[in-house]
């Protein structure tokens, strides 16, 4: 982009969390995340921004461009070209107010400081004034509502140092007289002149020194601030239920919006490179995959467990079946994969959990064999941070399904989990079992702010290891892959407490580093040629140490 083609336009560039402003400081976009970038016209004279240092503590939420309540007609942004790009991604040091931020941003119009506005949580509907401080803020979204005039005018506690205020008594027979200050005053003398010798004979204390009460303030001053601070975590957490109550509801305009015609053909559509895995010779062992690419198949490892070598050579023969729709087998396409493994990696890898394998399926033996699905590489999205997905797999060995589902974010999983154990009491010692068996894995799921997996609940259980998980636009960015399944007694029936996914893109990083350590330059130029067909993806995976061009 040269001058000329920015003169009197606005740059807009997008990131996984929103739009960001273009002082956004460069250290707190993640290495796996995409950015896009356009301008608009209108362009407004936007702050340098006070972007801090990178040693500093900082925080990240996002507001929507469009007002909540009483403020819907407001235009709450200087740029009205920026109304349809929402949310806008909002930055903040930890002790730094939240007016202070809004005005640093400075995207926001000049009505958004001067009337009496707040920040309202879009899930939670929680009230933030724009003097707290931005700390508790981080990765949660609100809207801007404007507060009534009523409310505006509200009694304020009047208080003087040196006027006393009309003050009313009430007599023993219920009659209230006003009382002026004169008034005031006369009753008070009488009643000094009535006691005076008592308060002769009284020993006065000397009023201690202002800079010594100062000091002891001062003093106090950090435990109040911790003490405060403690009192707003316990406040917020007591707001988890209800922010689950509401995920509840949400799950419901969720199936609605996956019900639509256009997103069932579009996700029909992408089904058709979902297939079932069979692990022939292991009995019980079925999953699902997805073509990748070409004919490569991404599923889970755990699938093979201890029957691949170190070499990646399965000791068993896996096949794959497509179009495995109709009850009666009608219109299968069965192929079987090689027996050499591309890629298998089960277990941490550095700082990652993975638990990946890429099947390789035979060339077709002639031309009467249906060809192999469109692979899945290019329809790359990056892990929204809530709001619906969607499942496709074959959930029991069953035909293909596809299941919409509620992402439950890192922050809330403990207190959700902990909701279903209340929930299902009857089966609290067999939930307690389930997790008990996997309690590394568990604890590691529960940790806030992890981003090695996706947590949801579904239906999908045995046999939908492998499935790819899609968001509301068709865009595939993980591979559910397990959770704590447990049998419940009495529906006689498998539940489960949670359920994860791998982020796509962090099993795609960990694909490339193992082909370039194998020299495997053929699989790689693939990789990069389907990789080009997604912009996101291509940056992210092969230029990720290179500084995007700004200009």
């Amino acid at each position: 982009m040269d001058k000329k083609t920015l003169k009197g336009r606005d740059i807009v560039i997008n990131c996984c969390k929103g739009y960001i402003v273009k002082h956004f400081p460069c250290w707190l976009i993640k290495e796996d995340d995409h950015l896009t970038i356009e301008t608009v016209t209108y362009a407004t004279d936007e702050t340098a921004g006070d972007t801090g240092e990178e040693t500093d503590k900082f925080v990240t939420f996002s507001i929507e461009t469009t007002g909540g309540k009483n403020s819907k007609s407001k235009l709450i942004v200087r740029n009205k070209e920026l109304q349809s790009y929402r949310p806008l991604c909002i930055y903040a040091k930890e002790k730094e107010e939240v007016e202070k931020a809004l005005r640093n941003d400075g995207r926001f119009s000049d009505i958004v400081f001067e009337e009496k506005c707040q920040l309202s949580e879009r899930i939670k509907g929680k009230k933030v004034s724009m003097g707290q401080i931005a700390k508790k803020l981080n990765n949660r979204s609100f809207e801007i509502c404007l507060t009534k005039h009523k409310e505006k005018t509200a009694t304020k506690m009047e208080t003087s140092d040196s006027t006393i205020k009309t003050k009313t008594l009430v007599n023993s027979e219920g009659d209230s007289t006003q009382m002026t200050p004169s008034t005031l005053t006369t009753e008070t003398s009488d009643v000094g002149e009535s006691s005076s010798k008592t308060k002769q004979k009284r020993k006065s204390n000397p009023m201690p020194d202002h800079g010594e009460i100062l000091t002891i303030l001062r003093n106090q001053f950090d435990d109040l601030v911790k003490q405060m601070e403690s009192r707003r975590e316990d406040s917020q957490k007591k707001t988890f239920p209800e922010e689950l109550d509401l995920m509840k509801q949400e799950f419901g305009k969720i199936r609605q919006k996956f019900s639509e015609v256009h997103r069932v053909k579009k996700l029909i559509e992408l089904g058709a490179s979902v297939c079932q895995v069979i692990v022939e010779g292991v009995q019980g062992v079925q999953g699902t995959g997805f073509v990748l690419f070409d004919n490569y198949i991404l599923t889970n490892a755990h699938l093979f467990g201890e029957t691949v070598r170190k070499n990646m050579q399965l000791l068993v023969d896996v096949s794959v079946k497509f179009n495995y729709e109709n009850p009666n087998g009608s219109d299968v396409n069965v192929i079987k994969a090689k027996t050499l493994l591309i890629d298998f990696q089960y277990g941490h890898q550095e700082k990652h959990y993975m638990d990946y394998a890429i099947l390789e399926m035979e060339p077709p033996k002639n031309k009467k064999q249906k060809k192999v699905p469109p692979g899945l590489l290019c329809e790359y999205g990056p892990v929204p941070a809530c709001g619906g997905a969607c499942l496709i797999g074959h959930p029991g060995g069953l035909v293909k399904q596809i299941e919409p589902i509620s992402i439950i974010g890192s922050e809330i999983r403990e207190e959700a989990a902990n909701k279903y154990k209340r929930e299902n009491g009857h089966a609290i010692f067999t939930i307690n079992d389930a997790v008990e068996e996997n309690k590394k894995r568990y604890e590691e799921v529960m940790q806030e702010n992890k981003d090695d997996f996706v947590t949801y609940n579904t239906s999908f259980f045995h046999g939908s290891s492998g499935s790819p998980v899609f968001d509301d636009l068709g865009r595939v960015f993980g591979m559910h892959t397990g959770g704590f399944n447990y049998e419940d007694k009495r529906t006689q029936s498998t539940q489960s407490v949670l359920e994860y996914a791998l982020p796509l893109f962090t099993i795609l990083q960990n694909f490339v580093i193992r082909l370039k350590e194998d020299n495997n330059q053929a699989v790689l130029t693939r990789v990069q040629e389907e990789a080009q067909k997604n912009r996101f993806l291509f940056e992210a995976l092969f230029n990720g140490d290179e500084p995007m061009d700004m200009s």
